[in-house]
């Protein structure tokens, strides 16, 4: 019989997937020390000085590097097989076809990773498992965070959390294991670092962001009272990691990691654009991504020009025990509703949107195929994490 838990109190002898340890792999992520970014930087410059008319192309190809440092050879090839292009985008009932063979794209998705290893660690789960939208030509984002201890089917491991797919099988089994979940091709893969996103936020002057509730950390000491505020490093870093002294537990502590990616992008696209190329540089230092320099150049003056509009929510969820083991359950219809305005370019909030037929006849999307909490959930509403938007 299942034992219920409080939203967020998630026990913290199963903080990784069950037999985790006894597998014979996991996923290593590459330390990218800031010595070996300088040291790989300045090998370009003097490759790039004996060719000054390829200087630019050296320096971007530097930084490319830099940005996918963090998996090896194989790793990536993986990942791009796991990657898929957008949707195509649907056209109105009344719009003229057009005469191309160019296909026409809709927004895309990206798989945001949190990874929690330490030095000396064997394996890395994913401590932040995020879903963004992002859509240059309106200058929408959402971001949508699924718990880490979502109860998931990953493949040839049986039932286990999703953090768990990262850990076995690196950045495409999570990214695998998320499209799956919400139903929608992946297009691009960010690793975050948050530990050295310190420097980042330091020299982007601080980021803005409301706390919605005061606490003092036990591990870092830093205070934070509530209110909208401007944070340095270490205490963005403290907001984003905070899940004890907060109400919801996990589900604090995803809101806010997602405030402060919010506000990082914010940061990001209020830059001149001459400081672009060191603020990547900067970037290169805490992500690991498929993205490369002019991609993620590309998609922030796209959304600075189009205005950028953030949406944040968290998946419809609730915490329960089975088997001496916490986890947490998707919300099934919900999760549905919430991906088709999700999709649609909505606010994920607005229950009484119209959701257009594409979205509507679309099976898959917000299906939550690779689910296996209960299928029943009534009267775990009052567990649920869902409305933290």
């Amino acid at each position: 019989m299942e034992e219920e838990l409080a939203s967020g109190e998630l026990a913290e002898s199963v903080e990784g997937p069950k037999n985790l340890s006894d597998s014979a792999e996991g996923y290593i992520p590459v330390q990218w020390t800031r010595k070996k970014i300088a040291l790989a930087v300045a090998v370009g410059v003097v490759v790039a000085a004996l060719s000054l008319g390829c200087v630019a192309a050296l320096y971007l190809h530097t930084l490319d590097l830099a940005l996918t440092g963090g998996m090896d050879a194989a790793q990536q090839d993986d990942l791009a097989e796991a990657l898929q292009p957008p949707k195509p985008k649907a056209a109105a009932p009344d719009a003229p076809a057009k005469e191309t063979d160019e296909p026409a794209f809709s927004a895309y998705y990206v798989a945001i990773l949190g990874c929690d290893a330490r030095p000396n660690e064997t394996i890395a789960r994913s401590d932040v498992t995020m879903l963004a939208r992002v859509d240059t030509e309106t200058g929408t984002v959402h971001l949508v965070s699924v718990p880490r201890d979502m109860m998931v089917e990953i493949e040839d491991h049986g039932t286990q959390k999703i953090n768990a797919a990262l850990a076995f099988g690196g950045p495409a089994g999570a990214v695998r294991a998320l499209s799956a979940f919400a139903g929608v091709p992946i297009t691009h893969y960010v690793e975050l670092r948050f530990e050295q996103l310190v420097e980042l936020v330091d020299r982007l002057g601080g980021v803005t962001v409301d706390v919605p509730e005061g606490f003092t950390s036990d591990t870092s000491g830093i205070t934070l009272a509530a209110g909208t505020q401007t944070l340095n490093g270490e205490e963005a870093l403290a907001f984003a990691r905070e899940r004890h002294a907060v109400s919801s537990g996990d589900f604090s502590r995803a809101a806010a990691q997602r405030a402060i990616i919010s506000a990082i992008a914010d940061e990001v696209l209020a830059s001149p654009p001459t400081e672009m190329p060191s603020l990547v540089g900067s970037l290169a230092a805490c992500v690991t991504t498929d993205y490369t320099v002019a991609e993620l150049a590309d998609t922030a003056l796209a959304l600075k020009d189009a205005g950028v509009t953030v949406y944040s929510a968290a998946c419809p969820s609730y915490s329960f025990g089975g088997g001496g083991i916490s986890y947490v359950g998707v919300m099934y219809d919900e999760w549905r509703a919430m991906m088709q305005r999700v999709d649609a370019g909505l606010d994920p909030a607005d229950e009484s949107a119209e959701i257009p037929e594409p979205q509507v006849g679309d099976e898959d999307l917000g299906a939550a195929a690779n689910a296996r909490s209960p299928r029943d959930y009534s009267g775990r509403v009052d567990q649920a994490g869902f409305k933290d938007n």
